[in-house]
């Protein structure tokens, strides 16, 4: 599985959006910065709170001429719902089987059914971190996605779709759930990139 290096041309891809059609980076190519986030989705508590963070960040982002897209593990079906039924400020992508995360170096790893146990044990003791957005609950349907020991990643695009920021690595890490990158840190490499 290839990387996506900082400095190189961002992979293309299209992919289906909660909001309806499809939606890849060359949509905002020549117009735009973008940021693009991978992360598990509307039905995982920690994303929420973090989609409520770039939420909060909205003004400050175009302010800086940058748009967020949100690639999730989500079916088209259930993300049809949640941009039904809460506030999502940003284009809602469905990557279902992974191809785009794979594609852009962000993996998913199998572990025994022990480990999966232990997850899901931790995960129901723990009180989840406040969002903006609400609790749409889960359906049977997501928890394989929410239980897959996943990448999650920030991508931080120029307008002419060159990767200046990359933040990825496993979701859950021995210290807890990875944490968000700063609105500083993402709009920074934007301000010190090269103009054409």
């Amino acid at each position: 599985m290839a990387e996506v290096e900082v400095g190189q041309p961002a992979p293309s891809f299209r992919l289906p959006a909660g909001q309806g059609g499809e939606i890849g980076p060359e949509d905002y190519r020549g117009r735009s910065n973008l940021v693009i986030w991978f992360t598990k989705g509307m039905a995982c508590p920690f994303c929420r709170a973090q989609m409520s963070l770039f939420a909060r960040g909205m003004d400050r982002m175009k302010a800086a001429g940058t748009e967020v897209i949100q690639v999730t593990p989500t079916n088209p079906e259930r993300a049809r719902f949640y941009v039904q039924n809460f506030r999502i400020p940003f284009p809602y992508l469905c990557d279902p089987d992974l191809s785009v995360h794979r594609a852009w170096g962000l993996d998913a790893r199998s572990h025994s059914l022990l480990w999966y146990l232990k997850k899901f044990q931790a995960g129901s003791k723990r009180v989840p971190p406040p969002s903006d957005l609400g609790d749409p609950g889960r359906q049977l349907t997501e928890l394989p996605s929410m239980m897959r020991d996943t990448d999650s990643g920030v991508f931080v695009l120029d307008r002419q779709g060159i990767v200046r920021y990359r933040s990825s690595g496993a979701y859950v890490t021995a210290q807890g759930h990875r944490a968000m990158p700063s609105l500083d840190e993402i709009l920074k490499p934007l301000q010190e990139a090269p103009t054409p």
